[in-house]
């Protein structure tokens, strides 16, 4: 039947959920990209003074995690626990994407270009924004959809650093909803 269905539909918890969710997949993936694509172009220029020393400290950051209770420290200390931002910020950006970006950086735009667009009076910043961002499409495309889905996904930070029921993403609100469902069929038995 479509019982079930209109029992779901009716739960405004459910819409809340979806509301957050779509926010914060949104604002997380814009964010993402606003900090991955200028990071990763950067560590793609062979004129980047000690970019092998800023790459090695980004390499040992994917072997050397902080840990789940150092960084809850760190949110709590910023204030950013029951906030949208507790959840974006600190898993704004991943090694793994800068190193993925970057090579697409560094085998798809000809070197070529920027010497062309030196030579027509173009910046650091213009060459950026007007010739690299525009033919860089797939690997926009291809980032945000996985920043997106990791955001979609996302379970445990929400766990951790939300209390207020108003932020609670789809997640969670679902989580509740399986909860409650198994305790009253326990105490049913």
């Amino acid at each position: 039947t479509f019982e079930g269905y209109q029992r779901v539909f009716q739960n405004t918890e459910i819409w809340m959920g979806y509301g957050n969710t779509i926010m914060f997949t949104a604002f997380g993936t814009l964010i993402h990209l606003a900090v991955l694509l200028p990071a990763a172009y950067a560590l793609s220029r062979k004129d980047l003074p000690w970019r092998t020393i800023i790459l090695f400290i980004f390499l040992l950051t994917m072997f050397f995690n902080g840990g789940m209770i150092p960084t809850f420290l760190v949110v709590k200390e910023l204030h950013m626990v029951n906030t949208i931002w507790g959840l974006l910020i600190p898993n704004v950006l991943g090694v793994w994407a800068i190193l993925v970006t970057r090579t697409f950086f560094q085998t798809s735009i000809p070197s070529e270009l920027k010497e062309a667009s030196e030579m027509d009076g173009c910046t650091d910043f213009g060459l950026f924004f007007r010739i690299v961002l525009p033919l860089s499409a797939p690997i926009i495309a291809v980032m945000g959809l996985f920043k997106a889905v990791s955001i979609w996904n996302e379970y445990l930070n929400a766990l951790i650093y939300l209390n207020n029921r108003h932020l609670f993403p789809l997640q969670l609100i679902l989580r509740e909803i399986l909860v409650q469902q198994q305790m009253s069929a326990q105490m049913m038995e």
